[in-house]
C-alpha cells in the first residue's frame, strides 16, 4: 500500500472524474492507505475502498436521468435531492451492490469529511459508526437535504466547512497527499457575501449559515495552499480538462462518461508520477 494521503473533493456528479481516477489507480494496483472524501469523494471513494472498479461509474451512467435517484420531486416528497431511500438503500443494497464486508476488512483508514450544523466546524467521520449514514451527512447538500443526525449531532455536505481536506490528511495521516479535485486548474469561486441570504434560509443554524458565507473565500485558499504545498513538493494535485463542462446535476451520459475517462486518463498519468513521488517521500 502506498503511504500517502488521498484526498477527494465533492462536486455532485462532477465526481465522475475522480471515479475515473480511482479506477485507473485500482486498475493500477495502486492503493493508499489513507483516504479522505468530502461528498460526492466519499461516495466514489468507498468503492475504491472495496475495490469495486467501475461501481460508481456504473451508477451515475445508469440512474442519472432516474428520477428516484435526484429530483426536485424528491426535494419536495421527501426533503432531500437525491432519495435516500433510493441513493443509499436500494442501489447499494440491491441494484448495485456495495461490498460491505469487503469494507470492513480494508486495511484502509477511511475518513469522511462533515458539517456540524450547529457549530459550523468540520467533522471527520472514521467510519466506526454507520458507514452509510456518515457517507450520505458528508453528501448533504445544504438547502437540498434534511440534516443527518449522528451521535446526537446533526450535519451536511463537509463541503460548506473543509471542501479539500489537504490540511486535515497532513496533520492526521502522512506528510504528503495526493488530491483529487473536481474544478479545473486556475478555477476559483466568486467572493460575494450572501450572509443574509443564508441567515434567511437557515434560522436554526446560524454558524453553518456564517460557515457558507465564507465558504468561497476559504475554498480559495485552501486551492492557493494547495499549489504551495505542490512547489514545496508535499502534493500532487489532480485536476479535470477544463474543456469538459458538466454541472453539479448533469444528467448527460455522454459528458458524463467523457469525464469519467477523462479520469481515467488523468490516473494513468497519475500512476507514473507516483514512484517518484514516493522516493522523494523517504528521501
Amino acid at each position: 500500500m502506498l503511504t500517502l494521503n488521498l484526498v477527494l473533493e465533492g462536486g455532485a456528479m462532477r465526481g465522475m472524474f475522480t471515479a475515473g481516477v480511482l479506477d485507473s489507480l485500482d486498475e493500477q494496483n495502486l492503493i493508499f492507505d489513507y483516504v479522505i472524501g468530502v461528498s460526492a469523494g466519499a461516495c466514489m471513494g468507498v468503492s475504491y475502498v472495496t475495490r469495486q472498479r467501475g461501481r460508481s461509474r456504473n451508477i451515475n451512467i445508469s440512474y442519472c436521468r432516474d428520477p428516484r435517484y435526484f429530483s426536485y420531486r424528491n426535494l419536495l416528497k421527501e426533503g432531500n435531492l437525491f432519495s435516500v431511500q433510493f441513493t443509499y438503500e436500494e442501489v447499494p443494497r440491491r441494484l448495485i451492490p456495495f461490498d460491505y464486508q469487503a469494507f470492513e476488512e480494508s486495511p484502509i483508514h477511511f475518513v469522511t469529511a462533515a458539517t456540524d450544523c450547529e457549530t459550523g466546524q468540520s467533522v471527520y467521520l472514521h467510519n466506526d459508526r454507520d458507514m452509510i449514514q456518515e457517507i450520505r451527512a458528508s453528501a448533504s447538500m445544504p438547502f437540498f437535504s434534511k440534516p443527518v443526525e449522528i451521535g446526537g449531532r446533526f450535519l451536511l455536505d463537509g463541503g460548506a466547512s473543509d471542501s479539500i481536506p489537504v490540511r486535515h490528511a497532513m496533520e492526521e495521516g502522512h506528510p504528503k497527499s495526493v488530491v483529487i479535485l473536481t474544478r479545473p486548474k486556475g478555477y476559483r469561486k466568486k467572493i460575494k457575501s450572501n450572509s443574509l441570504l443564508y441567515k434567511i434560509m437557515l434560522p436554526k443554524y446560524p454558524r453553518l449559515a456564517e460557515a457558507m458565507n465564507n465558504r468561497p473565500a476559504v475554498y480559495n485558499q485552501q486551492l492557493d495552499d494547495i499549489e504551495i504545498l505542490e512547489k514545496a513538493g508535499s502534493c500532487i494535485a489532480v485536476y479535470p480538462p477544463a474543456d469538459i463542462i458538466v454541472d453539479r446535476l448533469e444528467r448527460d451520459k455522454e459528458k458524463l462518461e467523457a469525464l469519467y475517462q477523462a479520469g481515467v486518463r488523468a490516473g494513468a498519468e497519475l500512476g507514473k508520477k507516483l514512484p517518484q513521488f514516493l522516493l522523494d517521500n523517504k528521501s
